[in-house]
C-alpha cells in the first residue's frame, strides 16, 4: 500500500505542467496544437495530387464546376460515417456539382477499395506528400469544402458530414 501512494505521489509531483493552445499559427507548434485554417473566401489551393491511377494532376484542372472536396483516410471513423452520404449526395447531384474526395493516408489501393465498399461513384485523388492540406491548413479529417465555379471556397465542414450539411452545401454553390 505504501508503495502505490508513493507512485501516485512520485508521478503527480513529476507531472507536466505544461498547457496548451488551440492555434492556426504552425510556427508555433511547440506551444499549440495546430486547427483547421477557416478557407472560407479563399481560393482552391494549386497543388498537384495522384489519381488512384498513378498521373499527376493540379487541382487548377479541377476549377470550372462547382465542387464539392472531401479530405478523407480510411481509418477515421467519421470518414467511415460520411463516405455513404457523400456517395449517395454524388449520385443525387451529379447533374450540377463535382464530387472530388482527397486521400490524406492511404496507398491507391486501399484508398480505391475503401471508396469502393462505400459506393463512391466520384473521382478519388491522392494527397500523398500532404501539398494539399499544408497550402489549405487542414489539420484534421474529415474536411469538406464547397468550391463554386472559379475555385473559391464558399464553405467548409470540420468533422462528420451529416444529409442536412450535404444538401445545404449543394443549395449554397447552386445560387
Amino acid at each position: 500500500m505504501v508503495l502505490l501512494v508513493s507512485a501516485v505521489f512520485v508521478s503527480l509531483i513529476n507531472r507536466d505542467s505544461s498547457t496548451y493552445e488551440l492555434s492556426n499559427d504552425l510556427s508555433n507548434s511547440s506551444n499549440g496544437i495546430a486547427t483547421n485554417t477557416d478557407n472560407r473566401g479563399s481560393q482552391l489551393a494549386k497543388v498537384n495530387l495522384n489519381t488512384i491511377f498513378g498521373e499527376t494532376i493540379s487541382t487548377s484542372s479541377l476549377i470550372g464546376a462547382p465542387t464539392i472536396i472531401n479530405i478523407w483516410y480510411s481509418t477515421c471513423e467519421p470518414c467511415r460515417r460520411e463516405l455513404p452520404v457523400l456517395a449517395q449526395g454524388a449520385l443525387q447531384y451529379s447533374e450540377k456539382i463535382r464530387f472530388i474526395g482527397i486521400n490524406i493516408k492511404d496507398s491507391a489501393k486501399v484508398a480505391s477499395e475503401f471508396a469502393s465498399e462505400y459506393g463512391v461513384k466520384f473521382e478519388i485523388f491522392l494527397d500523398a506528400n500532404g501539398s494539399f492540406i499544408s497550402a489549405s491548413g487542414i489539420g484534421t479529417a474529415p474536411m469538406t469544402l464547397a468550391v463554386n465555379s472559379q475555385g473559391l471556397i464558399i464553405n467548409q465542414i470540420a468533422g462528420e458530414l451529416s444529409t442536412a450539411k450535404l444538401d445545404e452545401l449543394v443549395s449554397e454553390l447552386l445560387k
